[in-house]
């Protein structure tokens, strides 16, 4: 079989997502992806979920795997993570309760597709932790600051919530378990380079979500940044936040395998 080469698209956002499924498909991407996750060592943890704040960044291959996923769900269920991922998108910054759009009841509904971000987590300690979560909170800070540039509240919960790593996980012996990540990491990289072109993977890798990742996909990317401050300020204003969600979900164009998912507010 001969493997088609990748998509000329500058950025994962222009890509056509139906002919990227069917590129993946025939590749047998997915069937790589999941022997990939089958080499991961069996782990318990307390199933705390507070890795599960929000919704994890994810590579191509894995946002085609999950919308494949999405897209093959009955009944409303995919409706409903569509519906969570835009409001993630949108309002995460003002909505200090929220966690990833797949979590219920401390339960991940989608555990066996889980991505490569949720399995490394805990198994690749940082070197220095204290020092990586101040990072991150640093971060969160800064974008908190410049979004109150332009008026929005930012809950200083928000700010808080970072959580890089956890010392709670155990193989099947109750040691700690441990995997070289880079590796991993590379390989589920290197299935991205069968639809993207080298220069847009090793842009990306794995630091958008699947919100973000649909966001761009539905309204484009500059969209999205222009939209955000607009909604929050508008939901901190007083408008229901289901209801700002549900009129962006009218006006974006979803991707072809979703359209039909579109629709159900949550």
């Amino acid at each position: 079989m001969t493997r088609p080469g990748p998509t000329s698209a500058s950025s994962s956002d222009q890509a056509d997502l139906a002919r990227m499924l069917r590129r993946a498909s025939r590749s047998r991407l997915f069937d790589s992806l999941v022997r990939i996750y089958e080499d991961f060592p069996q782990t318990t943890c307390e199933n705390c979920a507070r890795c599960c704040f929000e919704s994890p960044g994810v590579f191509f291959t894995e946002y085609l795997h999950l919308v494949d996923v999405l897209a093959k769900m009955t009944g409303r269920r995919g409706s409903t993570f569509i519906f969570r991922a835009f409001r993630e998108l949108f309002f995460s910054w003002i909505e200090p309760g929220r966690t990833c759009i797949f979590l219920e009841s401390s339960h991940c509904l989608i555990y066996d597709h889980r991505p490569l971000a949720c399995r490394l987590f805990g198994l690749v300690p940082p070197q220095d932790r204290d020092r990586a979560e101040a990072e991150a909170r640093l971060a969160a800070r800064q974008e908190a600051e410049r979004l109150r540039l332009f008026g929005v509240d930012i809950p200083e919960e928000v700010v808080q919530r970072s959580l890089v790593s956890c010392d709670r996980v155990r193989d099947a012996k109750g040691c700690p378990a441990r995997v070289d990540g880079d590796a991993i990491a590379a390989r589920v990289a290197h299935l991205d380079t069968a639809l993207l072109p080298q220069e847009v993977v090793l842009q990306e890798f794995c630091f958008r979500s699947l919100p973000e990742r649909l966001g761009a996909a539905a309204l484009g990317g500059e969209a999205v940044e222009g939209m955000r401050v607009q909604l929050l300020r508008r939901a901190q204003g007083g408008e229901r936040i289901s209801d700002l969600t549900a009129l962006i979900l009218k006006q974006a164009r979803l991707p072809t395998p979703l359209r039909k998912k579109g629709c159900a507010r949550r």
